[in-house]
């Protein structure tokens, strides 16, 4: 395996992470939305899981960059 190929795998592994992830803390802050909190509590609890989204997905889009290329890509047309 060549090493384009590991690193296309890498980047499609992180972005299939990146996507469990997402909805991950999408379900969490839909059952935050049907739990009984108060205003207060629910500020709080949500900056929390926040901060825990941003660290979880940032280190991996970071270290993902642009997708890598599979072969050459048409350039939108400016008449399009």
């Amino acid at each position: 395996m060549g090493q384009a190929e590991q690193r296309a795998i890498a980047h499609r592994v992180q972005q299939q992470l990146t996507a469990e992830l997402e909805a991950l803390y999408r379900g969490v802050f839909d059952r935050m939305s049907r739990e009984q909190l108060g205003e207060g509590a629910m500020a709080r609890l949500t900056q929390v899981i926040l901060r825990s989204r941003d660290g979880a997905l940032s280190p991996l889009q970071e270290s993902m960059g642009p997708a890598p290329m599979a072969g050459p890509q048409e350039k939108p047309s400016l008449n399009s």
